[in-house]
């Protein structure tokens, strides 16, 4: 497919966006999204506790990519008033499911780690962010993904990211790869990042189950010979259970979490997060996850046993 040159104007670039069935709207400098009605500021007197999908103000602009749009005349308001505006994006609302790679947080080490694990991931449109990050865009594959995998690298699909030529906070600005030419995801969704139970069923004899870890790996291992899990095996361990084992997993993940955590192996939030984003792609509700978490930093400590 051929590449559409971006204009440099925030405001022409969010025009041409739009013009390509992607649905944008305004981000402050800091990432948040503009909320001018007073029902939705907190700070307000007016302010009323409400989901955004339910807000019943009439402004476009209250809730971030609820007010994602490709209305033309809308979009040349927005950027008429706030020329500097940066672009944002849904990325599940436009069809997208995006890895997204902060090499300031450890992104790179993550995805390396990620690679090794999966597999090259299928060449795809990238965005460079402006924080010299990397986004991956695929097509959405119409489920549920975790958040966080591992330090510095997320899966953005229910949430947003900005488009190029979005201004960063550092003075970066944001830009398509290679040429610089947005050309639009064609790649689907890489299998290996799905949870199981959604992957497609190919005959497979006598595999080693990811989480197993084959013995021909290098794999870090403890001063008593066990294994060394980081914060993407946990993940991974928790998306490739089956379905009537969902609460197992995650409580044996939750217990490495906590036992490394302890150790200062791994940052406690973060593995967390990617575990209670797992738990929730493989179809846990919030409250069965958070009793299984929570449960897991009772239990009494079995450093010495082998994961």
């Amino acid at each position: 497919m051929t590449g559409i040159r971006i204009p440099a104007d925030h405001g022409d670039a969010a025009l041409a966006y739009a013009a390509l069935g992607i649905k944008v709207f305004r981000v402050r400098r800091n990432k948040t999204p503009y909320a001018n009605c007073p029902r939705c500021d907190r700070r307000s007197s007016l302010y009323v506790k409400h989901r955004p999908e339910d807000c019943r103000c009439g402004v476009p602009t209250c809730h971030g990519f609820w007010a994602a749009t490709t209305d033309a005349g809308l979009i040349r308001r927005w950027w008429t008033e706030e020329p500097d505006a940066n672009i944002g994006a849904p990325c599940k609302l436009n069809g997208w499911a995006v890895v997204d790679v902060d090499p300031r947080n450890g992104g790179r080490e993550s995805l390396h780690a990620l690679e090794k694990r999966v597999g090259v991931l299928p060449a795809t449109t990238m965005q460079i962010t402006g924080g010299d990050g990397l986004h991956l865009l695929y097509r959405s594959p119409g489920f549920d993904l975790p958040g966080l995998l591992g330090p510095g690298i997320d899966f953005k699909h229910n949430g947003y990211i900005l488009l190029a030529p979005s201004l960063h906070s550092s003075g970066g600005r944001y830009q398509w790869a290679g040429d610089g030419m947005y050309i639009a995801p064609t790649v689907d969704w890489p299998t290996a990042l799905l949870p199981r139970k959604q992957r497609p069923r190919t005959p497979a004899p006598r595999a080693t189950p990811r989480h197993r870890f084959p013995a021909h790996e290098n794999r870090q291992q403890r001063p008593g010979g066990g294994r060394m899990w980081t914060v993407a095996d946990l993940v991974q361990h928790v998306m490739d259970t089956h379905e009537g084992n969902r609460n197992n997993a995650l409580y044996f993940a939750a217990c490495r979490a906590h036992e490394l955590a302890e150790q200062q192996l791994i940052d406690l939030r973060e593995a967390e997060m990617g575990l209670m984003s797992a738990a929730s792609a493989v179809g846990l509700t919030e409250s069965e996850a958070r009793a299984s978490f929570d449960s897991a930093s009772t239990r009494p400590s079995d450093r010495g046993r082998a994961a």
